[in-house]
């Protein structure tokens, strides 16, 4: 019982720290006048990525004995594997859901920034898996500065693009709620004060974690890739299903994609450099799941020419045929 709220404990403390570090990024974007496509796919998508990221960089880097390592791989797996499965069946099926009923298409998400994207990632996570064949840590080193061009190419893309600014104003900051135009300096501080929050509660997460595997005698990296990303992606979760009602298609999907990269290219790198880097079939199976929900979104898109929401019902599958997998 003691394990159990101390892991309760931790995860509230990460998801309000999330909510603070994305309100004042929120805020951030509305001073630096983006456009709404750069908006999701790098402000949104690093803000809601911090938690999960930020557990992996302590589990990794900070404490980094083994069984913390496991957790930290199971965090940096696991992040894109949920996104990817859940975070996309959600999008799926609030779409299908709410479809009129008429011939045209239930998203209003463009097709470019969806293949490019989706591409980016397929490339950028198989790299990542195929690395973890090799020993060689210089194998993993270079491996790590491919992954991390390539988000950078996935920022310049989306800054570069020609999109519509975003006009809508973010809640009032956190720290400062009857402010309708805060300072910067009073976001900085704020951004700074949940920087802080997010690597102590994640801290505890993590210690939490690896309670609970002693407790339960389950590995590690299972109960960290089942619950923290569960925990840490229900940020993610709330402002897809806000922007979805909101028929904000463009700024879920850019938000869920973009978190994608972010946390493969960032959290990637680091475990490659970081840690010897070798899976297991656990790893490898959220892996390939993870990789055939995006390259099933890829192809229909090429295919229909427009994003349909069944092939994101569908990677909703993919997640029920890993937890038989890893359970049967």
């Amino acid at each position: 019982m003691l394990v159990v709220i101390e892991l309760l404990g931790a995860l509230v403390l990460v998801v309000v720290a999330a909510d603070a570090f994305t309100n004042a990024v929120e805020w951030i974007d509305a001073k630096s006048k983006l456009t709404r496509g750069a908006a999701g796919a790098i402000v949104a998508a690093i803000g809601s990525s911090l938690p999960e990221t930020i557990v992996a960089v302590i589990a990794l880097v900070v404490l980094g004995d083994p069984r913390s390592q496991a957790i930290g791989i199971g965090a940096v797996i696991g992040a894109p594997f949920m996104l990817a499965t859940v975070i996309f069946s959600l999008i799926g099926v609030i779409a299908l859901v709410r479809r009129p009923r008429t011939a045209q298409p239930a998203l209003a998400i463009p097709v470019a920034p969806t293949i490019f994207g989706g591409t980016l990632f397929l490339a950028t996570f198989a790299l990542a898996l195929g690395a973890s064949f090799v020993r060689a840590h210089a194998v993993h080193v270079a491996a790590a500065v491919i992954v991390l061009l390539a988000y950078g190419a996935y920022l310049l893309y989306h800054l570069r693009a020609q999109d519509q600014a975003g006009e809508e104003e973010p809640p009032a900051l956190r720290i400062a709620p009857g402010s309708r135009n805060p300072r910067v300096a009073l976001i900085v501080l704020q951004l700074s004060i949940a920087l802080v929050l997010s690597i102590v509660a994640s801290r505890l997460f993590i210690a939490s974690l690896w309670q609970a595997s002693l407790v339960f005698g389950v590995s590690p990296f299972i109960i960290s890739i089942y619950l923290s990303p569960i925990a840490t992606e229900l940020p993610e979760a709330s402002s897809v299903m806000i922007w979805m009602r909101r028929k904000e298609d463009n700024l879920a999907m850019g938000n869920v994609l973009g978190a994608m990269m972010f946390q493969t290219s960032i959290a990637c790198a680091i475990a490659m450099v970081a840690t010897p880097w070798q899976l297991g079939p656990g790893a490898y199976a959220a892996g390939v799941a993870s990789l055939v929900a995006v390259a099933v979104l890829v192809i229909t898109t090429l295919v229909r020419k427009r994003v349909e929401p069944r092939p994101l019902a569908f990677a909703g599958l993919l997640y029920l045929g890993y937890i038989a997998f890893t359970t049967l």
